[in-house]
């Protein structure tokens, strides 16, 4: 049906119904002198035959009686005027390769010479796009610029788009439409590797997908780790130095014991953060604070909606200090339920405010929730199971985790660097 429906449509454009088109007169020099053509029996036979061995394009070999017009129709209503100079002519790169149609038709058509259409039809079948992009990046660079990564056309033809997202290490996937023009052979792609870790890198077309990875390391050579907070840092802050700070890490603690955020009068924790951020430049902070707070802020007493708005701001601050425009992470840690007292009540109220905090920031923080670990239910517990055995968890003052408790702590926090792949 696809064959005679061309050969119909062509004999129409031979007797001049389909729009003019440029003629263009083949001769050895410019359209090639084809032996291999395909023998005819008489002048006034037409013969053509096409093949996909250049990469790319579609390439015709014509037979026809010289001087006289020829058309040649492709699919898609592409049409070609020319008079042969020679029996035999080459129709180098008459059509390119399509992802969209492999099984391709082509109909030339010549005027008898008793005028009556003589029709010649070509078929070829060209390559797939499954594999028809390459993507490269580079496996390992240094963190804190902008990386170069090439999708290429392997067919060197253009004319094709793809979507390519990147999703660095404890980030969500960016994306964006990549569109080769033709002829276009590659593009680059600009990928800004701002912090240390592993780099996610995805091309994806209707017909292919290709995937690569690209880990970018610190500045110095090992991660930079800051512990830092009130008390409730201590103990954990040394589990994470002896984990990963001999090793991949250099891990520093800043422990400020009895302060708090709602208390600068003690320690103006925005400020100190400040300092920390450009002095250290430190590539990952965690941070272990609150609960020494509860105390006034503008104006507002604990623990209500306008107490808990000014806790969130004050952290928000400090989250986007210590990320460093997207060069660092962080992962701040969620009090558990204390035994009880007045705690209960301002420890519940920082958890809220620090996940309001915590918003819209996620490609930069992480909150590690310690209340679903260690208190789910906000109901206090000093043991629970672990490795199928009972253990207590808590010290005697029902706040502070035990060496078993900030044992565990520190292994949640190593586990999400490592499902950020900030380390591996």
């Amino acid at each position: 049906m696809r064959r005679a429906a061309l050969a119909a449509g062509l004999a129409a454009v031979f007797a001049g119904a389909a729009p003019a088109a440029a003629v263009e007169h083949a001769t050895a020099d410019a359209a090639g002198h084809d032996a291999g053509a395909p023998a005819a029996a008489a002048d006034h036979t037409v013969s053509l035959r096409a093949d996909a061995r250049e990469t790319g394009y579609v390439r015709l070999h014509l037979h026809a009686r010289a001087g006289v017009e020829v058309v040649v129709q492709g699919e898609g209503g592409a049409t070609r005027r020319l008079t042969p100079e020679r029996a035999n002519v080459r129709l180098e790169r008459f059509a390119r390769w399509s992802c969209r149609r492999r099984s391709r038709t082509f109909v030339a058509t010549q005027a008898g010479p008793d005028g009556t259409p003589v029709t010649a039809t070509a078929e070829v079948r060209t390559p797939s796009c499954a594999k028809r992009l390459a993507l490269s990046a580079p496996r390992a660079v240094r963190a804190g610029g902008r990386k170069q990564v090439e999708l290429r056309d392997r067919w060197g033809i253009g004319g094709i788009r793809a979507r390519v997202c990147v999703r660095p290490p404890g980030e969500r996937r960016h994306c964006r439409r990549v569109r080769l023009r033709r002829a276009a052979v590659s593009q680059p792609l600009p990928v800004d590797a701002l912090r240390p870790g592993g780099y996610r890198i995805t091309a994806r077309t209707p017909y292919q997908r290709l995937r690569r990875a690209m880990r970018a390391a610190p500045r110095g050579g090992r991660l930079k780790v800051l512990a830092t907070g009130d008390s409730m840092i201590q103990i954990i802050d040394s589990y994470l130095q002896q984990r990963i700070g001999s090793g991949p890490a250099r891990v520093r603690s800043d422990a400020h014991i009895s302060t708090g955020i709602s208390k600068p009068s003690l320690l103006d924790w925005p400020a100190h953060a400040m300092r920390r951020a450009r002095g250290m430049r430190p590539d990952v902070t965690v941070m272990f604070l609150g609960a020494n707070d509860g105390f006034p802020m503008a104006g507002a007493g604990c623990c209500g909606r306008a107490w808990r708005l000014e806790y969130a701001r004050r952290a928000r601050g400090m989250m986007r200090t210590y990320a460093r425009g997207g060069r660092a992470r962080v992962y701040w840690l969620l009090l558990p339920a204390p035994r009880g007292g007045n705690f209960r009540k301002v420890y519940f109220a920082v958890n809220a405010a620090l996940r309001r905090a915590a918003r819209g920031l996620e490609d930069d923080v992480r909150l590690i929730d310690l209340v679903e670990v260690f208190t789910p239910g906000w109901r206090y517990r000093d043991s629970m199971p672990i490795g199928g055995r009972t253990v207590r968890v808590r010290q005697s003052d029902g706040v502070h985790l035990n060496t078993t408790g900030a044992s565990l702590a520190a292994t949640l926090v190593i586990r999400a660097m490592r499902r950020d792949r900030i380390l591996r």
